[in-house]
């Protein structure tokens, strides 16, 4: 009796286990950009509008993301789109924000390395570290001097869409 009493304890302890496994908060699904800001370290933060367009994902351990910066429609290519001009190149260069690559999720602490990076030089730094706040289906990524703000601060709020 004693030992069934202690396979049904451990059945159930396990059974628990998993239930609380499957409800622990996590980054993995597809997200969509709620804001963007940036601040002098320690000053209050300079909301911008939040893109028209965007999409963060995150697997068990690769990221993509893309956005549009901005609430304006990117613009279209005159004439054949196949052959844009270089002007209409650097305009969409600037139109366009996208990486994407692996990550390592240690605590509060996201890391991201490039693998394919809109910008060339983000391919080959360092990884960029976030400090992270996960509640519900809000996801708060704060960064300092990123490369493409240096000596600010970055924050990135994302709402979960799957």
């Amino acid at each position: 009796m004693l030992r069934c009493l202690s396979i049904v304890i451990v059945a159930a302890l396990i059974a628990v286990g998993a239930v609380a496994q499957e409800h622990r908060p996590s980054i993995e699904g597809v997200w969509k950009i709620a804001e963007l800001a940036s601040r002098e370290p320690g000053a209050k933060w300079e909301v911008r509008a939040a893109p028209r367009l965007s999409q963060y994902m995150f697997t068990n351990k690769h990221y993509s993301y893309m956005y549009v910066p901005g609430a304006d429609p990117r613009p279209l290519f005159g004439g054949d789109p196949n052959k844009p001009t270089d002007a209409e190149k650097a305009s969409a260069y600037n139109t366009l924000v996208a990486a994407t690559g692996t990550y390592i999720l240690s605590g509060r602490t996201l890391t991201l390395k490039a693998i394919v990076h809109k910008n060339p030089n983000e391919m080959v730094g360092e990884p960029l570290s976030y400090a992270i706040e996960l509640d519900g289906d809000t996801l708060r990524m704060v960064t300092v001097d990123p490369p493409f703000l240096p000596g600010r601060e970055w924050r990135t709020v994302l709402a979960r869409v799957e």
